[in-house]
């Protein structure tokens, strides 16, 4: 690192600047004061421009030596650059750089490792008539084998930095510039100039900023204004809300899957500044008066930005994988009715960042239509298309896309909250109620210790799991996951964290009960007089339960192999994602069907030993039994009276269980069989569900007899 104190500025003069200024263009530009706003010129201008990516144009590449400074030195060409300041002085408005090629082979753009082979050191000057920084850049020359003769020169190479006035649907950078060299094209270490555009849009670094509408002619034919329906009261956002920026879930009509943002840029002549978070500013749709008044129409410009997935694939660990694609980025302009809640825009895609201006298609159209701001219409999305306006034959076709997006307003918002908050109700309903159940039946088994050798060990074991599995993984997971996905949607605070703890303990103390019937059943059997009989009808119970299990654990990772399933995570505030069903989910949601089975080995058990003893008590198997089917329930009345927004399971959760409207009717009817038998049984014995012909001897004492026999 060169010395940052005492440096004399002595590369830049007056000669150098006019050179400089020559050869580069001259745009309107925004002045350095106005955009600095009274702050020196070191703190701002460093904030806006240092340490910040610029994309590289390449504007006549022709071999990978006319490409790069320094004769095609770097080793795969890169794709973008970045600048930090060494030193600045902000009386003289002048600056020391550092500018770093970024290979694009590399997994981290901001490698801080110091490579002077990609990297060129200058000096810079600011220039107050056109409103451009001017810097003459130089190579670090002779470090192949020791830095102790490595020295800079080769002063050839010069770049200009600018922040443009005007935005249009083809340029929208706060800040561009380029690189050349003052070499002639026979010289050594000759290159094509290059390009440069910040990836970010600081909308509000550059409050002046405007922009030039340039597609009127074909936004007026291509979107054809619509006529308002008979419903008039319903409103839909006004073009300044914050409802305007969403995120967006993309397919294709090959299947491909993707997702992205579509952020406003202008309204009319206005900047869009969303600098407000969601529910701060969501109050901005209702601030006016209920009487319905038309808004009419207004010009709008956006960005949007689309990633694409590739289809998920195994690995050898058997764990699913999104390997990320390629981008693609769309600006946009057109007109919004705020009427009709309908958008419509032409748009310029750019094919490849790397060659300029001359590879952007602007041959596309967007449509898109907003939920209104009120209630739950439209299923509460934004639904629209993007399409490709050219002929089938031309090269730059392609198919249309459909997008869809969550459109969150106040009273949805309202509605995900009062939904958050009765999910976690509802947990710490159901866990208390489990824990009062194991309870009553804990207290039943010291009053009628006779009963306890009947009751079934392996039904015993699934109930411990079933709440010390949960313990251990599931609620971390959940509630982690939500504060990660959600902290602005589910403003809960103290709340959230005192059910958590309230579901943690309920959990464990369930699970210590559980665990003490358990080792009581064990040792009262090893006691009991009939403890031979007993035993062998528990061996009978495993040995069906058992194979019944391992069958249906390999049947849903066969059906997970052959159908690899995933649930789109639609959030308004984080980017659209992707809820990953993994081998292991899946295992977690088969671990919560056998729970909801939990009397499963209880009846097998009171069918080989034939028994009609209150090994159970009704309040503990119904109320356990209401515990495990009512998730479902709500689940199926979720289904059918509103919309629910995926990401957003606490009570219904699919990793802990199966979900869906079959799920949701098989699971219950079920269960409610099962406790049904246990009644029977217990009353006119345990095999009174099975034939005559198919019943085992009438009492447990004989069991051992009919085994030997």
């Amino acid at each position: 690192m060169p010395p940052q104190l005492n440096y004399e500025f002595t590369i830049v003069s007056g000669d150098s600047v006019d050179e400089i200024s020559s050869e580069s263009d001259f745009e309107e530009n925004f002045p350095i004061d106005s955009v600095l706003q009274g702050r020196s010129f070191c703190s701002k201008f460093t904030s806006l421009v240092f340490r910040k990516v610029f994309n590289l144009q390449y504007t006549g590449c022709r071999s990978s030596k006319k490409c790069l400074p320094g004769d095609g030195v770097i080793a795969n060409l890169p794709c973008s650059i970045s600048l930090s300041a060494i030193n600045c002085t902000g009386v003289l408005k002048r600056v020391r750089i550092f500018l770093k090629f970024d290979d694009n082979t590399k997994r981290s753009r901001h490698d801080k490792r110091f490579d002077p082979s990609t990297t060129l050191i200058g000096e810079g000057i600011w220039d107050d008539k056109k409103n451009q920084l001017h810097v003459l850049l130089c190579r670090f020359l002779d470090i192949e084998n020791s830095w102790s003769n490595a020295h800079v020169g080769d002063c050839t190479t010069r770049l200009s930095l600018r922040f443009p006035t005007i935005w249009s649907i083809k340029e929208t950078s706060t800040i561009m510039g380029q690189i050349w060299t003052n070499k002639t094209e026979d010289d050594s270490g000759y290159f094509e100039n290059i390009m440069f555009r910040s990836t970010e849009n600081h909308m509000h670094a550059l409050p002046d900023l405007k922009y030039e509408y340039t597609e009127h002619y074909r936004v007026s034919n291509l979107c054809p204004e619509k006529k308002l329906g008979r419903n008039r009261k319903r409103r839909y956002p006004s073009p300044n809300s914050t409802g305007m920026k969403f995120n967006m879930l993309v397919e294709s009509s090959e299947g491909r899957t993707g997702w992205g943002s579509a952020n406003a840029l202008t309204v009319n002549s206005q900047l869009y500044m969303h600098v407000r978070r969601f529910f701060a500013s969501i109050r901005d749709d209702f601030s006016k008066p209920t009487r319905w008044e038309p808004q009419g129409r207004a010009n709008i410009s956006y960005r949007i930005d689309i990633k694409w997935q590739t289809p998920p694939k195994l690995t050898d660990e058997d764990n699913a994988s999104i390997v990320p694609d390629e981008k693609m980025e769309i600006t946009a302009e057109g007109i919004y009715d705020a009427d009709t809640g309908g958008l419509c825009m032409i748009g310029c895609r750019k094919l490849d960042q790397l060659l300029g201006n001359a590879s952007i298609d602007c041959g596309i159209l967007l449509n898109f239509q907003f939920a209104p701001v009120k209630g739950l219409e439209n299923g509460g999305y934004i639904r629209g298309e993007i399409k490709s306006i050219r002929e089938k034959s031309d090269l730059l076709y392609f198919d249309h896309l459909d997008v869809s997006s969550v459109a969150y307003n106040r009273e949805q918002a309202r509605h995900t909250i009062w939904t958050m908050d009765l999910e976690i109700a509802l947990v710490v309903i159901s866990q208390t109620l489990v824990c009062l159940s194991v309870r009553s039946q804990f207290y039943h088994s010291k009053r009628h210790p006779n009963s306890l050798p009947f009751t079934s060990l392996v039904m015993l074991v699934i109930l411990a799991l079933g709440q010390l599995i949960p313990l251990v993984l599931n609620y971390e997971a959940l509630f982690n996951h939500k504060n990660d996905q959600g902290t602005v949607l589910f403003q809960t605070g103290g709340w959230l964290e005192a059910n958590e703890v309230i579901i943690r303990i309920t959990s464990m103390v369930a699970f210590l009960l559980y665990f003490r019937i358990l080792q009581q059943a064990f040792s009262s059997r090893s006691k009991d007089g009939n403890g031979k009989g007993l035993w062998f009808a528990e061996k009978m119970t495993l040995l069906v339960t058992l194979p019944l299990y391992v069958s249906g654990a390999i049947i849903v990772l066969l059906v997970d192999r052959a159908n690899y399933k995933r649930d789109i995570v639609l959030l308004p505030i984080s980017p659209v994602d992707y809820w990953q069903r993994s081998t292991l989910d899946d295992l977690k949601s088969y671990a919560g069907l056998i729970s909801d089975g939990f009397l499963l080995p209880q009846i097998l058990f009171n069918i080989f030993s034939n028994s009609r003893e209150n090994a159970l008590r009704p309040s503990f198997y119904i109320s356990t039994s209401l515990v495990r089917l009512l998730p479902h329930v709500y689940d199926l009345y979720c289904d059918h009276s509103y919309v629910e927004y995926k990401g957003t399971f606490v009570y219904a959760n699919p990793a802990e269980n199966f979900f869906s409207t079959v799920w949701d009717v098989i699971i219950p009817i079920g269960v409610l069989l099962f406790a049904a038998i246990i009644y029977l049984q217990q009353q006119f014995g345990g095999c009174c569900i099975v034939p005559k012909r198919f019943r085992w001897s009438e009492s447990y004492e004989n069991i051992p007899m009919v085994s030997e026999s």
